[in-house]
């Protein structure tokens, strides 16, 4: 499975290549843990990644759901954070909306797509 192409790299954060890295760098870097993930979790992991020092809004705490039963919650969990992960595209402007959808596709395996729309309304999916 490859989800990154090079020229994502270099192309423009406004492309439809630039985003799709931007997302998934934002969903595949591991965001620190807080209190209650870590008392959910039963462990004192805090997580993170070596570049929160230079870009701490990139990361999701998805990592913090590996162990628990795909559940209502744990999918309404799942959606929080890949919403949070990606709040700062909007909020910075790099995109006009983000809307993630978060289901059970089959027992035990949970599916995840992002429907972005970029500032000149181009509309596109990302699955996560």
């Amino acid at each position: 499975m490859n989800h990154f192409t090079l020229s994502a790299i270099t192309s423009p954060i406004a492309t439809k290549d630039g985003m799709k890295h931007a997302i998934l760098q934002s969903i595949h870097n591991h965001g620190e843990a807080t209190q209650n993930d870590r008392a959910r979790m039963e462990k004192n992991d805090r997580g993170g990644s070596w570049s929160d020092e230079f870009l701490s809004m990139v990361g999701s705490r998805d990592w913090t759901l590996r162990r628990d039963k795909l559940t209502p919650q744990t999918l309404s969990l799942a959606k929080r954070f890949y919403e949070e992960a990606l709040a700062w595209l909007v909020s910075e402007g790099y995109a006009k909306s983000i809307v993630v959808r978060v289901w059970e596709s089959k027992p035990t395996v949970m599916s995840r797509v992002a429907i972005v729309t970029l500032i000149d309304g181009t509309q596109f999916e990302v699955e996560l």
